[in-house]
């Protein structure tokens, strides 16, 4: 009953005075915590900047399966202030190390050519699915109109190859604006229930968080400790799972992925700390849960 208790007190809605004490490192999502794919929310990015000046450090941690020179170039043509743009770490950045290593072997891409971006400068011999021994997969060919249906032929092709697919990109979903699209991780996620192996770059896995405090002890002289980092966003199986396994705090973004489950079940303009525990434990399988909870990152 006191661990019961314990856990029951431990999610809170932050302060920010208690925040600029507690971090020395925030390692913030990106989409659902600081834009919706068209607009950028201005109160997380203000938030962010006055972190820094009150001399935190932070860091943008993505799953798009871009490298972090295509995101900073995004967010900034977006209009988002180039303070919170330096320092970006990308499941992207993570596959590119992965594609690096595989010298000439055939390679098939499973994603849109908007990802072209992720090798252009390498001279990859790329394949298709019936030739290839590698896979990187980095989403579907087109997320506004295929669906799961459409890779069966493609998928079983792979798993009768024992091809492994590499993840450059763990989300399942991203909101646009309103509309819900699929990610690659949602590919990987089919092609595991079938048999296939998979691998994966980003959130919630940790080479991702290793990488990004690694940078951050290079800018600050390898001061921060995982007790010193807070890893914000709204994807409880990427962001808070990842937080959870890399053993650091963590805030949950309630208006993001999860807003339409989350909506529904909060009958109450305030937020609803009880309902939103009850969903986490119904749906997730988390060994912590979220040191804080807010609508809004501000």
């Amino acid at each position: 009953m006191l661990f019961d208790n314990l856990m029951r007190t431990h999610m809170i809605i932050p302060k920010r005075s208690d925040l600029y004490k507690n971090y020395k490192l925030i390692l913030c999502d990106i989409w659902g915590v600081i834009h919706n794919g068209k607009d950028y929310y201005p109160k997380a990015v203000e938030f962010l900047i006055d972190f820094q000046k009150q001399g935190g450090l932070v860091f943008l941690i993505t799953n798009a399966p871009r490298r972090s020179k295509v995101v900073r170039e995004y967010l900034l043509n977006m209009g988002i202030d180039k303070l919170i743009c330096e320092n970006i770490v990308t499941s992207g950045d993570c596959s590119y190390n992965w594609i690096c290593s595989i010298s000439d072997k055939p390679i098939f891409h499973l994603g849109p050519k908007k990802d072209y971006s992720l090798f252009s400068d390498l001279d990859l011999n790329l394949s298709n699915q019936d030739s290839c021994s590698e896979c990187i997969c980095t989403g579907f060919f087109d997320e506004y109109t295929e669906t799961l249906d459409d890779y069966e032929e493609l998928l079983n092709t792979l798993l009768d190859r024992k091809i492994k697919i590499h993840c450059a990109n763990p989300d399942l979903y991203v909101h646009r604006g309103e509309i819900k699209l699929p990610c690659a991780g949602l590919i990987a996620q089919k092609y595991n229930e079938l048999g296939g192996e998979v691998s994966y770059f980003g959130k919630p896995y940790t080479p991702i968080y290793e990488l990004a405090l690694h940078e951050a002890n290079e800018r600050q002289k390898n001061s921060i400790s995982k007790s010193d980092i807070l890893a914000i966003g709204d994807g409880l199986h990427t962001d808070i799972a990842g937080a959870d396994n890399f053993k650091i705090d963590s805030m949950f973004i309630l208006n993001g992925v999860h807003k339409n489950e989350i909506v529904s079940k909060n009958h109450s303009s305030k937020i609803d700390i009880d309902m939103i525990r009850d969903y986490i434990n119904s749906n997730f399988s988390l060994s912590a849960e979220p040191r804080y909870i807010q609508n809004e990152l501000k």
